[in-house]
C-alpha cells in the first residue's frame, strides 16, 4: 500500500470514529431519548424517539465504517488479503491468529470504560398487525461475538438504508453507548504507525 493511500486509510478510520463520537455527544447534549414520543425542545418540532434512531443509525453507521476500516487497515499490515466485504465478522476471521488475540485482549480492556456496560437496544419501528418475534438477547462478550451482533442484528452496512425499513415491522437495533467501541478504535490505532 502506497504512502499516502496509508495515511488516508488511517485519518479516515479516526474521522468516522469521530464522528460517531460527535453524534452521540449531540444526543446527550440535547438530552434526546429512545424511550419517550415528546417533541425535543430545540430541535423544530422533532420528536425524541424519531430524533434518536435517526442520530443513532449515522453514530452506528460511521462507528461501522471505522471499525471495518481498522480491520482492512490490519489485515493490509499484517500482509493478509482480506475478502472485498463490509462483514466484520469476515475481515476479524480473515486476520492471522495473533492479531485476532491481541484484538480480543484490546476489546477486553476497553471495556473496562463503562464497567456497568451498555443496552442493546431493539424496538419496532412502526406497529405492525403481527409483531415479529423478540429477537434473542447476544452474548457480546467476545469481539467476535459483537461484530457478529454488529452484522446480523444490527446490520450495520445497511443502516444509510434505515428509513427503507420503516412500515415493515422490523426490529431495530442499536447500542445505547458506543464509549466501549470509541475506546477499543483509540487503543488498537495507538499501536498502529501512521507512515
Amino acid at each position: 500500500m502506497e504512502l499516502a493511500a496509508h495515511r488516508l486509510l488511517y485519518d479516515n478510520i479516526h474521522d468516522f470514529k469521530t464522528t460517531a463520537a460527535l453524534v452521540e455527544a449531540e444526543i446527550s447534549r440535547h438530552g434526546i431519548r429512545g424511550d419517550r414520543n415528546t417533541v425535543v425542545p430545540d430541535m423544530k418540532g422533532r420528536r425524541h424517539l424519531e430524533t434518536w434512531a435517526s442520530l443513532k443509525t449515522v453514530s452506528h453507521f460511521n462507528l461501522a465504517t471505522a471499525l471495518e476500516l481498522m480491520l482492512k487497515l490490519i489485515l493490509f499490515r499484517n500482509n493478509t488479503d482480506g475478502p472485498k466485504c463490509h462483514s466484520l465478522t469476515e475481515l476479524y476471521a480473515a486476520l492471522p491468529a495473533q492479531a485476532r488475540r491481541r484484538l480480543e485482549s484490546t476489546y477486553q480492556e476497553s471495556r473496562s470504560v463503562r464497567p456497568d456496560g451498555y443496552e442493546l437496544v431493539a424496538f419496532l419501528n412502526t406497529a405492525s398487525p403481527r409483531e415479529p418475534e423478540r429477537p434473542a438477547t447476544r452474548d457480546i462478550s467476545t469481539l467476535s461475538g459483537f461484530f457478529e451482533y454488529l452484522d446480523e442484528d444490527v446490520a450495520l452496512w445497511k443502516k444509510r438504508y434505515s428509513w427503507e425499513l420503516v412500515g415493515r415491522g422490523q426490529f431495530r437495533h442499536y447500542l445505547s453507548d458506543i464509549a466501549v467501541f470509541v475506546e477499543f478504535i483509540n487503543r488498537v490505532m495507538r499501536r498502529v504507525p501512521r507512515e
